[in-house]
């Protein structure tokens, strides 16, 4: 029997509480101090740069973890399936980071500073020219992603509000798009999570004969 996605497999405290609680902790420190939010959470080494990645990296070690258990079950489009996560995963890391430069303060190139626009060594800131059964059983996301992915949509529609209502700042301003990928990071982090524990539960099941 394929396993129900509307029952989590995640601790209620990580996929539940964990993304409503971290924006509850984010708005109330910009509300109570702006300074303290725009060193300490919004800024270049704050927390939500250095979250992201890092909630990335942890994605990409579940990621290949997962893979090599993978391997005897000799199951090609799943293991296709979380190899491409985990390289989104370490891709998404990289590029938050600037791929070190961040963490290390290297000058960006010539090159890549005409086409970036924020003059960094990252791809995400240029400008823009432009078994199968196992496979489906584990390919949809489990409800432990949907208070991540809520947020991340949440965030953006924020943003967008500001352009329906005509208004320049809202009542407590964010760097939305920061914010938003911190929670895509959270989303990738809980779903390759949930999809171990899965892989773990089917794999415990004996196999009829």
């Amino acid at each position: 029997m394929a396993p129900e996605r509307t029952r989590p497999v995640l601790p209620a405290w990580l996929w539940l509480w964990f993304p409503p609680l971290l924006l509850l902790v984010i708005l109330t420190i910009r509300a109570l101090d702006p300074s303290v939010y725009s060193t300490w959470i919004d800024g270049e080494r704050g927390l939500i740069e250095l979250l992201t990645p890092l909630l990335s990296a942890f994605g990409a070690v579940i990621g290949f973890r997962l893979l090599m258990r993978l391997r005897p079950s000799g199951d090609r489009l799943l293991s296709g399936w979380v190899g491409l996560l985990t390289l989104g995963c370490i891709y998404f890391a990289g590029e938050e980071l600037s791929w070190g430069q961040h963490l290390f303060g290297w000058q960006t190139p010539e090159m890549m500073e005409r086409i970036n626009d924020q003059q960094e060594t990252n791809l995400h800131n240029v400008r823009s020219g432009t078994g199968p059964t196992g496979f489906r059983i584990h390919f949809w996301p489990t409800i432990d992603c949907l208070p991540a992915a809520v947020l991340a949509i949440v965030v953006h529609a924020a943003e967008g509000l500001k352009d329906l209502l005509s208004v320049e700042t809202m009542l407590l301003e964010i760097r939305h798009s920061e914010l938003q990928e911190l929670y895509f990071a959270l989303f990738l982090l809980f779903y390759l999570a949930s999809l171990s524990r899965r892989t773990d539960a089917a794999s415990a099941i004996p196999v009829a004969h």
